[in-house]
């Protein structure tokens, strides 16, 4: 990751335990990354890799009765958010930093109106009326796509599609500094995922935002985000532009993402995915976290954490055969 550029987001070695029935669920462990303003970073890995708690974290949304420990910095805008009292961190959730969460049907608020529920933050975070509130919400739903003759809606009255497009709407209402996007495109059909996908890169140049995209969808990476973090059993095994991770995948569990995908112009009759699954979040195994899954693992593989190895200035990998390749 490179330091040395100014950032508008720096998260630095961050930790999230949680505990369960009695054991430690380390669910990330070390995470660092930077983001630079109106830039977008993709988090990418398979499910339990993490992703939403790293998110969870920057917010500081997470479950208070089962977190064990939290620890690291994340710096938005000069200003370290893990130490902010909570007041002046609710001041900042929806306004510098939002959200948007995975499953719209339990985002929205059956009972409220659409309008009124992105009125709400507008009026929250703003010194206005409940009227100029609406105003805002109605004007919000214009933007991605909704008449505003229908802001007086329920969210049962919309389609999958359409609720996202209310909940993006919401995250967006007070033009946050960072938007969050956690797999916004999962429960959606092919068409109506490019649709939102085109609606959220437009409203992100428009307004200059910044955002992590949260997805396990490599296409989705290629359409929205500059930089690409891979996850695994919360760390970051790789990291790069979005040309360093797509032209030039390094690390063996990259390697088999791509591999796993369908080529159109390879004669094959089956994918070829990675053996194996995701480690045990309480019984991490000791050194690489992939050693167990990696057809290339060697004793020293497991004998210790890896470092990360930079491949070049903005590309780092946290594999032993990295190193050696740039020895060479």
């Amino acid at each position: 990751m490179n330091a040395n550029r100014s950032n508008f987001l720096s998260v630095r070695d961050l930790v999230v335990e949680y505990h369960s029935e009695g054991e430690i669920v380390h669910a990330v462990n070390g995470v660092s990354f930077d983001l630079g303003m109106g830039q977008t970073i993709g988090l990418v890995g398979e499910t339990g890799a993490g992703k939403t708690t790293i998110a969870k974290a920057l917010l500081r949304i997470l479950p208070v009765h089962s977190v064990e420990n939290i620890a690291g910095s994340v710096m938005l805008a000069g200003k370290e958010l893990m130490t902010l009292p909570e007041g002046e961190m609710q001041q900042l959730r929806g306004r510098a930093l939002s959200m948007i969460f995975q499953d719209p049907m339990t985002a929205l608020n059956p009972v409220k109106t659409v309008a009124d529920q992105i009125a709400e933050a507008v009026k929250l975070h703003n010194n206005v009326s409940k009227g100029q509130a609406l105003d805002r919400a109605k004007e919000m739903l214009q933007m991605v796509g909704i008449s505003p003759d229908r802001a007086g809606e329920y969210p049962h009255q919309f389609s999958g599609g359409m609720k996202q497009r209310v909940v993006i709407a919401m995250a967006l209402a007070c033009d946050p500094q960072l938007l969050i996007a956690d797999e916004p495109t999962t429960a959606l059909d092919v068409t109506i995922q490019a649709q939102v996908l085109d609606m959220i890169n437009d409203l992100k140049k428009k307004m200059n935002t910044s955002m992590i995209m949260i997805t396990h969808d490599l296409g989705v990476v290629a359409e929205t985000c500059d930089t690409v973090a891979v996850t695994y059993a919360g760390q970051i095994i790789e990291y790069g532009t979005k040309e360093d991770i797509f032209d030039r995948p390094t690390h063996p569990y990259t390697v088999g993402l791509f591999n796993a995908l369908p080529n159109m112009n390879a004669n094959v009759r089956r994918l070829s995915p990675i053996d194996g699954l995701p480690p045990d979040p309480t019984d991490l195994p000791k050194g690489c976290p992939f050693s167990p899954r990696c057809p290339y693992v060697t004793d020293e593989c497991r004998r210790g954490a890896i470092d990360d190895i930079f491949i070049n200035d903005t590309h780092t990998c946290r594999c032993i055969r990295a190193g050696r390749k740039e020895e060479k």
